[in-house]
């Protein structure tokens, strides 16, 4: 008689299968989740920029100016005191716009942003720029401070950077200065609509660049790292395509994006000369001539970001593009210019 007790069980063939039809499921599934989180991300990232685009028009409509790319007020008390160390940055003044009022009310802006003799971050104002502010940060980057010193153990980074224009002076040297450009922002000009005679729609306003990564003051005739995540640095030389190809600094002194209070290239002002996520490194020096520039950060600096393909920007009228790597360079600097009547074309 048959055993009706008999237990059945797959077999060892059976159950290789079992695992091999979850692990294909699996390996279906993983990649679907990722691109649901990066679309996530990349969405979240364009809102943060509609909003500091909002925030942009609302302080025009309350001062009837933009913001500068940095301030560079130098009060009486501070004469002689270079403007570069006041380089409080767009995104400094557009604090109260931003529901960011207790950051805000805790700054002092008519103080330097480094204090002398130290050079340390002016005493009422480490608190403030050592805050995180998430509306600063994209969620497809790490999303952490990168860099500290000068008195904060962690500053506060940004993504996101205001467009000076296109690197260039009537399209060639002097490169990379914020003083005089071309852009929708420049250094300690607090510009007016009036003068975006492109149109609002045809100028850059915000976009995104990636957090810095590796050392600091680093010394290597190659790339220490991503050509995304690092700078090359031109010593004791006007900036050039040719010297910065040449470099073998990076990320002299701080790494990109390591503070959203201040308005240099390296953290929250940006410019086209490059194209998104170039494979050419990010290029800076500083500008040792005497006059009102002296100290500030010139160079090239692109837009680049971790959502493959791509980059948001946000334009002057506040809305949201998703810009492909592809942008031809004619078009993508005539984005950048406020009043160079050059149209953009269609390939963005």
């Amino acid at each position: 008689m048959q055993d009706r007790h008999r237990r059945c069980a797959f077999t060892l063939i059976e159950l290789l299968v079992v695992i091999a039809i979850i692990a294909i499921l699996i390996g279906l599934l993983v990649p679907a989740v990722q691109k649901v989180r990066a679309a996530a991300a990349r969405t979240q990232c364009a809102n943060n920029l509609k909003q500091l685009g909002l925030a942009v028009h609302h302080f025009e409509s309350g001062t009837r100016r933009l913001p500068a790319a940095f301030r560079a007020e130098v009060p009486p008390a501070f004469a002689g005191m270079p403007a570069y160390f006041f380089a409080w940055s767009a995104f400094a003044e557009l604090n109260p716009y931003l529901e960011q009022t207790a950051i805000h009310n805790s700054m002092d802006l008519s103080l330097p942003i480094w204090m002398p003799p130290s050079y340390n971050i002016s005493a009422p104002n480490q608190f403030a720029v050592g805050q995180s502010v998430s509306l600063f940060l994209c969620p497809s980057d790490n999303m952490q401070p990168v860099d500290g010193g000068y008195g904060v153990a962690a500053f506060g980074p940004t993504n996101y950077a205001v467009c000076v224009g296109t690197g260039t002076t009537g399209g060639g040297a002097p490169f990379g200065l914020m003083w005089n450009s071309d852009g929708m922002f420049t250094a300690k000009h607090k510009g007016r609509i009036a003068e975006i005679t492109d149109g609002l729609s045809n100028t850059a306003m915000i976009s995104e660049s990636t957090l810095g990564t590796g050392p600091s003051n680093a010394s290597s005739p190659t790339i220490p790292g991503s050509p995304q995540t690092v700078y090359a640095y031109v010593k004791g030389k006007p900036l050039s395509p040719a010297e910065c190809a040449a470099a073998t600094d990076w990320n002299v002194s701080q790494k990109r994006g390591y503070m959203w209070a201040t308005g240099e290239l390296r953290c929250s002002s940006y410019n086209h000369f490059l194209t998104p996520n170039s494979p050419t490194p990010d290029c800076l020096t500083n500008d040792y001539t005497p006059g009102e520039g002296k100290y500030t950060s010139a160079g090239f600096r692109a837009a680049r970001s971790k959502h493959g393909g791509g980059v948001n920007l946000v334009l002057g009228d506040g809305s949201v593009r998703f810009v492909s790597d592809s942008v031809s360079q004619t078009t993508w600097w005539a984005l950048a210019t406020r009043g160079s009547n050059d149209i953009p074309g269609n390939d963005y």
